[in-house]
């Protein structure tokens, strides 16, 4: 089969790799959508110790039964599937306390030296597999793993129901994070971020308001739509020091911000803001086994709009040029999926 393969720092090569087949209780899938994550890019160029070559890459993907080991029991081939790409033991403490993201002994699909889904073929557990409904189409089912990082961490904020929202940052996880308030019944969203065609995207999401602080006073435009009050959640999704401090500036006493971004080790803030205005502070990794269950059933049900996120779909021969463009921020790109078309 074909995949392309991580073999040092910014080397992917598209190659011939032996064929898979299932273990009992795994599924083999033919890969038919397989996101390119910003943790993918990082890894690629050797930055974050997490991609230990040679491996194959790729833990946003969605895939089609081809064939089914012995002792599974709910799947079947022909059936698409969104994978939970955390393979965990369920017998460790954190599994029998429910974390299984935790899990003292899982195996990550396309992180470290665990082969990922930037390939024809994957096998992976039964258990990891959430049916797709008929009719999803596959390059969204893969959005499923950055949407439960999102939906994990907007579900810190608690119930925002009629509440107003601040966004800061619309990269893929930031974007699909203001879909979450969204469909959690958010009033009013506004967005803010330095490049206007992604503030067109939000927009397209359902974005209230968008601002380029560039250009705008994102504080005076925030505090008069606000009647001086400021919102009453903040959402960081970049990870650097000037888009934590908007998030905290504009924040309403006692109001909640949740940071899921995670891009510098250090950060100045205004800690006598959090302290006065009794500001609380929540930070958000990853998501849980059950969070990933929700947002598949989200999917399912028809309640997500998240064509805009998808910039290209590309095939997987194509995936180590994007890689180089996605490196070089070329051609303003926020989500890049390889298919199988």
């Amino acid at each position: 089969m074909k995949a392309v393969v991580y073999e040092g720092d910014n080397c992917l090569v598209y190659k011939d790799v032996p064929d898979v087949s299932p273990a009992a209780g795994e599924v083999k899938l033919r890969i038919r959508a397989c996101g390119i994550c910003g943790s993918d890019v990082a890894g690629y160029q050797g930055l974050t110790g997490r991609r230990i070559a040679p491996m194959i890459m790729g833990h946003e993907f969605c895939g089609e039964v081809e064939e089914c080991g012995e002792g599974t029991e709910t799947l079947k081939a022909g059936d698409i599937v969104a994978v939970y790409p955390v393979n965990f033991c369920g017998e460790c403490e954190m599994c029998r306390q429910g974390d299984v993201h935790l899990c003292l002994n899982k195996k990550s699909y396309g992180v470290l030296d665990t082969d990922g889904a930037f390939a024809e073929y994957l096998c992976v557990p039964e258990k990891c597999c959430f049916p797709v409904a008929d009719g999803v189409s596959p390059v969204i089912g893969s959005l499923m793993e950055p949407l439960a990082v999102a939906y994990r961490g907007v579900g810190h904020l608690g119930d925002v129901r009629g509440k107003s929202v601040f966004l800061a940052g619309t990269g893929t996880i930031g974007l699909l994070a203001m879909v979450c308030t969204k469909i959690k019944g958010a009033a009013r969203i506004f967005v803010s971020d330095m490049d206007d065609d992604r503030l067109a995207v939000a927009k397209a999401l359902g974005a209230d308001v968008t601002i380029n602080p560039g250009k705008e006073d994102l504080h005076k435009v925030i505090m008069d739509a606000t009647g001086g009050m400021g919102v009453d959640c903040g959402i960081e999704a970049v990870g650097i020091a000037p888009t934590v401090q908007q998030v905290m500036s504009v924040l309403r006493f006692g109001g909640k911000a949740v940071w899921i971004g995670n891009n510098r080790k250090m950060i100045e803030m205004n800690m006598q803001e959090v302290v006065t205005r009794e500001l609380q502070i929540f930070g958000s990794f990853l998501y849980g086994y059950r969070e990933f269950g929700e947002v598949v059933e989200l999917l399912n049900s028809g309640k997500l709009n998240v064509d805009p996120l998808i910039s290209k779909e590309i095939c997987l021969k194509d995936a180590p040029a994007y890689f180089e463009k996605l490196k070089n921020h070329e051609d303003n790109l926020i989500k890049v999926v390889v298919t199988d078309a």
